[in-house]
């Protein structure tokens, strides 16, 4: 289904019924398909409402705006508005994770909970700053791969998501995905996203939170997942041994099962 915010179509999804409704918010160069394995086991119980940012999956890809949270905030309040939802639980991986702590800032009233997967404060960053992010040689190598070859550098990027062995059909999957958006979006989106320090947020977030991490994952790696840990005032966290940066595609059961008993919390 596509609603149209701001002048601009947005692809989203409901899928069941419930009394709490819970919101997916995907990651960087990904789109609402990476739910598909939460999809079919919450929605047998819950409300589950997936949808496409700005720029990503089946969403308009605007070439006059610049890539910034903000413009996926209203995305997200144009979905809570259009389908009327109140006070849901908002589930964000990796970049998705980073827009929930920035939209649970600025909108402190509107959701119950929050669920970060795979999700880092700080993406890139020199190791004195920030000891669990990026190094700014990484970044630069990332983005200078994607304006070479897109496929390929998008390709490198999805490699390092996946280091579970018998991995193939995932990384194909998920890099098919990431050719739904464009070199120069992807970019702009890592340079204002990634380069942003949420720490400072972290502490005014008041609502529970439940922390997702692979312990193998090489994009965020799982000491962010614990300093969110320790920096949230209500937070919970479960960490999947051997698991990347997708842990709700390589281990979809005990992902769905630490994210329901959370829900129920």
């Amino acid at each position: 289904m596509l609603l149209e915010n701001r002048g601009r179509n947005l692809y989203y999804d409901v899928q069941g019924k419930g009394e709490k409704t819970l919101l997916f918010v995907h990651g960087w160069m990904g789109s609402s398909s990476v739910w598909r394995e939460q999809v079919s086991y919450f929605s047998k119980n819950y409300r589950v409402v997936t949808f496409d940012l700005t720029g990503f999956g089946l969403s308009d890809k605007p070439d006059d705006i610049d890539y910034t949270p903000d413009v996926w905030f209203e995305d997200i309040d144009a979905i809570i508005s259009h389908l009327n939802i109140d006070k849901p639980i908002l589930i964000g991986w990796s970049m998705g994770g980073a827009i929930g702590i920035g939209y649970t800032v600025t909108r402190p009233a509107v959701l119950s909970k929050l669920v970060l997967v795979s999700t880092t404060p700080m993406l890139v960053a020199p190791n004195e700053v920030f000891e669990y992010a990026l190094p700014p040689e990484v970044g630069e190598q990332i983005s200078s791969a994607l304006q070479s070859d897109f496929s390929e550098g998008a390709r490198s990027l999805v490699d390092k998501m996946f280091p579970e062995p018998e991995s193939d059909s995932l990384k194909t999957f998920v890099h098919s995905i990431t050719q739904q958006t464009t070199a120069s979006i992807a970019i702009d989106s890592v340079i204002n996203a990634g380069s942003a320090d949420l720490r400072p947020l972290l502490n005014q977030i008041k609502i529970p939170c439940l922390i997702l991490h692979g312990e193998a994952d090489e994009v965020c790696a799982i000491g962010t997942a614990q300093y969110l840990f320790k920096t949230l005032p209500d937070a919970k966290i479960d960490t999947f041994k051997e698991k990347g940066h997708c842990p709700f595609l390589t281990d979809a059961q005990a992902f769905n099962e630490a994210l329901a008993s959370f829900i129920w919390a």
